[in-house]
This record gives structure tokens, C-alpha cells and sequence, in this order.
């Protein structure tokens, strides 16, 4: 059974890298060739990415070959276009895009290029490393499609987080085409990103500071004051899994119309609110939606803002499984090509192989599920299908040709019969 589940997670490789691109053939050669490696070895390091291939050469040769393609300047932008077209048909309008920030930290580097002073996310300490920003979409079954990936150092010539942020919502929703709602922490709640993504989205969702002021009812009042005047007309109910047990929760919900001006321009926008029925906890949410009942932009707010979390188990499934903070590689352009190709390898484990992400589990022979309950089957899964895809693609090597037409036929079979 290993080996007919090797060989569909190899098909599905095939089916990804066979699309038509305007990429010369030695660039895509390395851009699979990466890809599976990093599958294979669950590492970003250049060395054990090649080593993984299991190449009849000198490790150092290999590494020279990858390392002549995503070093080039432009190398990152052409993968991300490249796999940009070839995920958009994944996402539909009902799609939620999830964007947010982490960081790569970097504590005893010196010689990587473009290094300065992050926050770790983890520890809340301030230490040398990289601001990244991810993308990824999310359907109403909760399958997630990574999209983007891409770092910024301001010595490298970024201006700002907010112009990142800008730059990449562009370059993401023109191959979207507008599909889709953009869901944004409460970073995003200042006046450039808030102005920005509720004229460039035709649909949105800010989670906002309590002293955010709109204008409610032709008076000019914080979020949290509006919140002291509306009625919760609605109730909805989660489940949660905390210490391995599911826990039910349930919110208040309330949807009023408001008014959010900027540069002498009123929007009319949702504010909707939720409040924790234990705790009495608080959340606002900005809403742009051309829906009229309150009722479902509540509830259709409150389900995508709640998908948000999968993009911070998204961050740390890729620092914990891919070591993504032990990267090495010293140019600051070899770092944004590793990353993009990093999404690409998720792409296919969170997307491409989702038709058999049941059977590696309980067929591949390889059992991480330690308690054999269902819900090892229905959470976040990711991490042991990585593992086992390293597995059943460690034996594999990559094909560099692939055969797109049939053979031609020999002269004595084209005469056959016509003698």
C-alpha cells in the first residue's frame, strides 16, 4: 500500500510542476527538484535538500546546480506568479484569504544578508531575524491553500510594514480577481491599511482596537461605546479543543450599520461585535459586505474571523516540521526564493494530496495516531501526514523529462495490415 500512495503524491507532484510557464527548463528542474526535497527532508537547508535527492554526484555539485537558479534576482517573483496561477482556481468566492505576520528569528546569525531587530513572537523578546508575510486562503471546509510568502527587511529597502502589506494584497488579488474575503488582525486597524483594504477588497474583515472610533448614528463614538448601546440579536456556538477535549462556547452577536471616514470620504460599512457568554469578553470586527441582513453578516463574520487562527498553526507547523528559523543561506534574495518554494511544498501537502490525506494516515503503515480517537483524523493533521510524506518520498528521485507525446510508431506496425 506504501507504494500506491508514493506513487499518487508523486502524480499530484507531476500535475503541479506540468502547467505551462514561461520559466526556462533548468529553473523549473530546480524549482521540483527544491520542492521535493524539502518534502523529503523537511528541512530548508540547501544541503540536505540536495543530499534528500539522492543523486549519483557530489553533494557540492548539486548544491552549485540549485543554488544557480534560486539565486538569481528575479527567480522568487517568477515562482510565486507561476504558483499564484496555478492556485487561483482554488479559491472561490466564498473562500476566506487569510493574511498575517510572524517572524524568522535569528539569534546567533552575523553574516546573513539584511538582518534587524524583530520581536519573536514566541518569547516576546527583541533579537536579529526577518518580518515575513503569509497568505494563505481557506474554504468552508476549512482547507487551506498557501498562497504567498515573502520577507522584508528595511535594510534592504523596505520603506514601511504597511506598503509590504499593500504590495503584496496587490499582487495576490490580481491573480484572485477579486475572489474571496480578506480577513486582518488588529494590525491592520490604522487609517493607511484600513482606507487601503476597503477600497481595493470588495470584501473584508478588520478585527479593531476598542478606542476605534466610526460614526454610529451621526455621532462620533469609540467601538467600545457602541458596543454599551446595541442588542445582541443573535447566539453562536463553537466547539474548541483544549488539552485534548472538546469545549463548547458560546457568543453573543450584533451587526449595526456604521459609517468610517477617511481623506473626506464616508464608507458605509458592518460593525459587528461578539461577546464571550462567560466571560464577557469583547471582539469588534469591521465589516465590508453588501449584504443587508444583520443577522447573516454577524454569523458570516464571526465563522471567518474564526478561521484566522489556522494561519497561526500554519506558522508554526512550518517552524516546527520545516525549521524554518534554522534557514542558512546568507543573501537576502536566496532567502525570499527558499520561502516562496517552501510554500509551494505546503501547497501540496495542505492541498494537492488532500484526496488522500485519510489513507496516509491509517494505510501507509506508519501509525502516529496515539490515541485512536476520530478527531486525530479531523484536526489539524498536518504534521503527521509531513511526516509520513517524508517517508514514502525518501526512496523517490525526480524525473527531469517527462514523456507528452506517445512514441512514434515503427514503419513495420504503420504497414500492418495494409500489405
Amino acid at each position: 500500500m506504501d507504494k500506491i500512495l508514493t506513487k499518487k503524491i508523486q502524480i499530484q507532484i507531476n500535475d503541479y510542476f506540468s502547467a505551462p510557464t514561461f520559466l526556462s527548463k533548468p529553473e523549473v528542474r530546480a524549482m521540483k527538484e527544491i520542492v521535493l526535497g524539502i518534502l523529503k527532508s523537511k528541512s530548508v537547508f540547501v544541503n540536505q535538500i540536495a543530499s534528500s535527492l539522492r543523486e549519483p554526484l557530489k553533494l557540492k555539485d548539486v548544491t552549485k546546480r540549485l543554488s544557480a537558479q534560486y539565486l538569481k534576482d528575479d527567480y522568487a517573483d517568477n515562482i510565486m506568479n507561476y504558483h499564484l496561477s496555478n492556485t487561483q482556481s482554488c479559491v472561490t468566492n466564498e473562500s476566506f484569504i487569510l493574511m498575517d505576520g510572524t517572524d524568522i528569528s535569528k539569534k546567533h546569525a552575523k553574516f546573513m544578508e539584511g538582518l534587524e531587530f524583530v520581536k519573536n513572537g514566541d518569547t516576546g523578546t527583541v533579537g536579529l531575524g526577518y518580518n515575513v508575510l503569509n497568505i494563505n486562503a481557506i474554504n468552508r471546509h476549512k482547507e487551506i491553500t498557501p498562497l504567498y510568502s515573502k520577507a522584508y527587511s528595511y535594510e534592504m529597502g523596505a520603506l514601511s510594514s504597511n506598503n509590504e502589506i499593500k504590495s503584496a494584497v496587490k499582487q495576490v488579488d490580481k491573480h484572485l480577481q477579486g475572489k474571496g474575503c480578506w480577513i486582518f488582525d488588529r494590525g491592520a486597524d490604522n487609517d493607511i491599511l484600513k482606507t487601503f483594504f476597503f477600497t481595493q477588497c470588495s470584501r473584508c474583515i478588520i478585527r479593531l482596537k476598542r478606542n476605534t472610533k466610526l460614526l454610529y448614528k451621526n455621532e462620533l463614538l469609540t467601538v467600545s461605546q457602541i458596543a454599551n448601546r446595541i442588542k445582541y440579536i443573535t447566539t453562536q456556538s463553537v466547539t474548541k479543543i483544549k488539552k485534548d477535549k472538546p469545549v463548547v462556547k458560546s457568543y453573543d452577536l450584533s451587526a449595526v450599520k456604521v459609517h468610517y471616514s477617511s481623506k473626506g470620504k464616508s464608507m458605509p460599512l458592518w460593525l459587528v461585535v461578539s461577546r464571550d457568554q462567560n466571560h464577557g469578553g469583547l471582539c469588534y470586527l469591521l465589516v465590508k459586505n453588501n449584504t443587508n441582513c444583520a443577522i447573516e453578516v454577524a454569523q458570516w463574520a464571526f465563522k471567518g474571523y474564526g478561521l484566522r487562527w489556522k494561519i497561526e498553526e500554519y506558522h508554526r507547523h512550518i517552524k516546527q516540521e520545516y525549521k524554518l528559523e534554522d534557514i542558512q543561506i546568507k543573501t537576502f534574495t536566496g532567502l525570499q526564493s527558499m520561502l516562496v518554494l517552501l510554500t509551494v511544498a505546503m501547497h501540496i501537502i495542505y492541498r494537492k494530496i488532500k484526496s488522500i490525506h485519510i489513507d496516509i494516515l491509517l494505510d501507509a503503515g506508519y501509525n502516529y495516531l496515539n490515541k485512536h480517537q476520530i478527531r486525530e483524523l479531523t484536526n489539524f493533521i498536518y504534521y503527521k501526514v509531513s511526516r509520513i510524506v517524508s517517508i514514502l518520498l525518501m526512496p523517490t528521485r525526480s524525473r527531469y523529462k517527462t514523456q507528452t507525446k506517445p512514441p512514434p510508431l515503427e514503419q513495420k506496425q504503420l504497414n500492418l495490415g495494409f500489405n
